[in-house]
């Protein structure tokens, strides 16, 4: 009987240790899985103020957010494919043509649903048909404002070519009209504000969002960019792909409903005078919302684009695996 009491004794301690050693190992990994960095890419647009804050404050615990601001989707794109960013603002239709490539991404959330508009100095152009025969500046070819103006110019009637449509980066468009080089141009918030502000002469025309309501009916979104995840990052860290996104729902959230109180961290980063983004938001339809939340919206405006030119999306609608899971 004293035999068998130490042995149980014996195996005892030895199921101890071992769920000792066990919980360390636990612990070790849990440590592991914990990313020093999280870099993200972003253009100079609405989508990008919240990340200024959270590369500031860095929201996560033991991990440093760090901000990369490009300045085309050319740049963007490459650094995806290269796997040298965890997240990436995208226009959505980009991240779609991507994914259909085989670039390991996921789309993560949408965040931006109407930022751009048809401007014109020129008191006679009233819709988009009065553009017929003249000079209509975009955004960079394949880019959100090139993809939508292409599908308004086609729901308006107007064939390939009559508007010669001419592509610089929005930024140089913006300081061209101000100084009275350009006519006509399809721009986005804040440079629109920036605009109307330096150029007696310049208004808004149409509404890209309202435009797009008017011929996929009033209840269609429009999901022009959101932002996607590096699947390996996905994987290796489920959690803090989770604390992410609840950091940059809640700075979003935050920007659309005190523009005031961001507008510091803009003026820093971007040198843009606080009241030309206080002003633009009045213009910017910005709502978080996850990427598998998105999916009905976005299937739809991948869609109607599919239909346009499959090259704007990679010549498919991509499959069920793009929408990152909740």
């Amino acid at each position: 009987m004293r035999k068998t009491v130490q042995l149980m004794t014996l195996l005892a301690v030895l199921l101890l240790t071992a769920g000792c050693g066990s919980q360390g190992t636990e612990s070790k990994e849990v440590k592991a899985a914990v990313p020093e960095k999280i870099v993200v890419q972003a253009p100079l647009g609405p989508p990008t103020a919240p990340l200024f804050k959270m590369a500031e404050e860095n929201p996560l615990k033991g991990t440093k957010v760090e901000l990369v601001i490009y300045k085309s989707v050319e740049e963007a794109t490459t650094r995806a494919v290269k796997g040298e960013a965890d997240f990436t603002v995208l226009p959505v239709n980009v991240a779609a043509k991507l994914y259909n490539k085989g670039v390991g991404i996921s789309l993560a959330n949408v965040s931006t649903w109407g930022i751009l508009y048809l401007v014109s100095a020129d008191s006679a152009v009233q819709d988009w048909r009065d553009l017929t025969g003249q000079d209509l500046y975009v955004g960079a070819r394949g880019s959100t404002p090139d993809v939508l103006t292409r599908y308004l110019l086609d729901k308006n009637g107007l064939k390939a070519g009559e508007v010669r449509l001419n592509y610089l980066e929005s930024p140089e468009i913006a300081q061209m009209m101000i100084n009275g080089l350009v006519t006509n141009a399809v721009l986005p918030e804040p440079m629109v504000t920036q605009v109307l502000l330096n150029s007696k002469e310049a208004r808004v025309v149409r509404d890209f969002y309202s435009d797009w309501q008017q011929f996929e009916g009033d209840s269609a979104q429009l999901p022009q960019a959101g932002m996607v995840v590096r699947n390996e990052f996905a994987k290796a860290y489920p959690q803090a792909l989770r604390e992410f996104q609840r950091a940059y729902a809640r700075e979003l959230d935050s920007t659309v409903a005190d523009p005031a109180g961001a507008a510091p961290l803009i003026e820093k980063n971007l040198k843009m005078p606080a009241q030309v983004f206080i002003q633009s938001m009045t213009r910017t339809r910005l709502k978080y919302v996850s990427g598998s939340g998105a999916k009905p919206d976005v299937n739809t405006y991948l869609t109607t684009l599919l239909e346009l030119s499959p090259d704007m999306v990679g010549g498919k609608l991509p499959d069920e695996n793009f929408f990152l899971a909740d």
